[in-house]
Order: C-alpha cells, then structure tokens, then sequence
C-alpha cells in the first residue's frame, strides 16, 4: 500500500522554487531517511506531508487521500511527529508515563479522565522503546535524549500511520545520541508499526532501520531509493559538490568525510 505519493510536485513561495518536480512514493512500512543539508527543503516536505503547505504544481496523496479532494484534518489525525517544539508545551513536573499519555488525547495537559489502564499502556509503550528506566520519573529530572525519548513513546501512542522524526537528536551527546538511535531502531519491530520519516543533515544517523534514502538539494530530490543503490562516493560527491570518502562504521551505517583540498 502506498501511503505517500507525489507527483511532479512544486512549491513555489514569494516568487522562489521551495520545491521543484519532486516524485516520490513510500509504502507502508517503509523507514525512509531524507538526507539534505540546512536549506535543502527538508522543514518544506514535511509541512507538505501534513498539509500545513499545499503544492502549486502537482499532486500530492497521503493515506489515500488525494490534496484538493479530501479533509485534510483526518489526515494530521493519522500522523506523529516529534520535533523540539513539543516539549515547550509540556510542564516538565510531569511524570515520564504521564507526558507518553498525553500523546492518546493529542494535547499537551491530560485534560480527560484517565484510570491505570491507561497509564500501564503509556508504561508499556517506554518500555517497548527500552525506556523502563524512566518510569516514575519527572521530566525536569530528564536528559535532553531521556526526553526525546519520552516524545516518540508520546507520538506513538496516538498509533500514527505514520511517523516524522525531525532532527530527532539535536542537542544530544555522542552517546546519548547512539543510544536513542537504537531505540528509535526498535519502532519497526512494534505491532503495527507505523511507516516512519527519519529527518537528518547526518548520514552517520542513517541506522540499519532505515533501508531507504532521499538526497534532497535545493528542493529538488537529486536520488532515492533503496540504502545499498544511494550510497557511493560518485552519487554522495555530487550530492555534496565535494569528493568525499565513504567510512563503514558498521554493515548498516557509514560516516561522510569531506574530502577538503
């Protein structure tokens, strides 16, 4: 099943190209990364995805719902996303379980009734993320990596159909980092996992989940397509406009480095 498609899509904002002939279709299941440095048009996509932004060429259908034809609000219903601005909204004396919860009602305060039940569902999905280390604590006594935690747990509990990760471990250490990019591998082993956008300027972040990759550039989708066919030093050089050197750090993950004359 197709949850994503768009065809020979633009944007065009203020006399400017935002977005240009991007063709893209993403399947249910799917664990897509799109790599682009600051500027590519990466915030862009997304906004398209959930409708915030509607092409002006084109067409777009998310869910199977075809933009111009449909309600767009059954569609933001069906989408997560976690990004910074989402734990400005949450009071940090809230307990860990209790901020997951929120995610259920889609708001930032529990504003209706809830009982054990639901609570040992919020305990258990932290858990399913690897996350029992926070339960019973409160967000103010969380790392920056132990509270992005907290909001994929919190995303995942609205059973999104589909899932955005954006720039998901800024702010993070290197090891906080590593750590929450292994939780984040255990999404696609849920039940009813949700197909899932992992937005990043850092190829060093694409991790064995994540077996499909955009090179965005300058709004316009330069490569796509399986991990294995995207990643080589011909494809990554132009990408960039700079030879680089493909470094393995494991089977499923690499490191960039700018090859600087």
């Amino acid at each position: 099943m197709t949850v994503i498609s768009m065809t020979n899509v633009g944007l065009r904002k203020h006399g400017k190209d935002l977005l240009k002939d991007i063709n893209w279709k993403v399947e249910k299941g799917q664990t897509w990364a799109i790599l682009g440095l600051n500027g590519s048009g990466k915030t862009t996509l997304l906004k398209l995805i959930m409708a915030e932004f509607f092409p002006t060429s084109g067409k777009i259908s998310v869910l199977g719902q075809e933009f111009g034809a449909t309600d767009i609000t059954e569609i933001r219903q069906k989408i997560g996303i976690v990004s910074g601005f989402i734990t400005d909204r949450l009071s940090l004396q809230m307990g860990a379980e209790h901020a997951v919860l929120t995610g259920k009602y889609k708001s930032s305060i529990l504003y209706k009734e809830y009982g054990e039940k639901e609570l040992e569902e919020a305990r258990q999905m932290l858990i399913s993320l690897d996350g029992q280390h926070l339960l019973g604590r409160r967000l103010y006594d969380l790392s920056q990596g132990e509270k992005q935690l907290v909001l994929i747990a919190r995303s995942l509990m609205e059973n999104p159909e589909i899932l955005i990760l954006d720039e998901a471990t800024v702010g993070l250490d290197l090891f906080a980092r590593e750590k929450l990019l292994r939780q984040i591998d255990r999404i696609s082993d849920l039940e009813n996992a949700p197909t899932v956008l992992y937005v990043t300027h850092h190829a060093e972040e694409i991790t064995a989940s994540m077996k499909h990759i955009i090179l965005l550039k300058k709004g316009e989708i330069v490569a796509q397509g399986e991990k294995q066919d995207i990643i080589s030093e011909k494809t990554l050089a132009d990408f960039f406009d700079n030879k680089v050197s493909i470094i393995p750090i494991d089977d499923d993950r690499f490191f960039i480095k700018p090859e600087i004359e």
